[in-house]
């Protein structure tokens, strides 16, 4: 049990390595958040861990996300922002939603956080992925069926209206063509 979190524990203190790389956290800011995940993950390794600790623990992982964005946005607003270090920190939190839904099943809430978290992100491959189990592990929730239904329903019209403005661009092409569909934009005839 001890070396399993020692282990995540280990990983992460190389991901704090870095963070403090990238200048987004300071030395004693690491070694909080360290001692926070340490204390998460012993209290998720006792026996009777619940779905009360892996929510506080994600959602610190978020807010530290959070931090990090907006840290690096404020760093360096016109620069390329560290897409490695949020990187792992979006994994962090992906699995620590997977390790809660693997223990906590029926938990509908975490369920639907873990369904945000993924469309926030815009992760819609994963978030179809992860309605699916929670229907299959959930099939008599109806608010779960009601966030699937509006979530098909709003990729579905955003699909649909992606596909209206490739109509527009071409059927505008065609006007201006004269007539004539091309994929290639009309060229200006000169007459001589």
């Amino acid at each position: 049990m001890a070396d399993k979190a020692n282990r995540l524990l280990e990983d992460r203190a190389r991901q704090a390595e870095a963070l403090q790389q990238s200048c987004a956290f300071s030395h004693a800011e690491i070694k909080q958040t360290l001692r926070a995940r340490a204390r998460y993950e012993y209290a998720l390794k006792r026996r009777r861990s619940t779905a009360a600790i892996f929510g506080r623990y994600i959602k610190f992982e978020i807010d530290l996300y959070e931090i990090c964005r907006m840290r690096q946005a404020a760093a360096e607003p016109l620069a390329s922002t560290n897409v490695t270090t949020r990187g792992f920190m979006t994994r962090n939190i992906l699995n620590l939603f997977q390790r809660a839904l693997q223990k906590f099943r029926g938990n509908v809430g975490l369920w639907l956080e873990f369904a945000t978290f993924s469309y926030s992100h815009a992760s819609y491959r994963l978030l179809s992925e992860i309605l699916s189990q929670a229907l299959q592990f959930n099939p008599d929730c109806a608010g779960l069926w009601a966030f699937a239904a509006t979530l098909e329903y709003r990729q579905r019209v955003l699909f649909s209206h992606e596909a209206s403005m490739i109509f527009c661009k071409r059927f505008s092409m065609l006007v201006l063509a004269g007539g004539h569909l091309s994929s290639a934009p009309p060229t200006s005839s000169r007459i001589t």
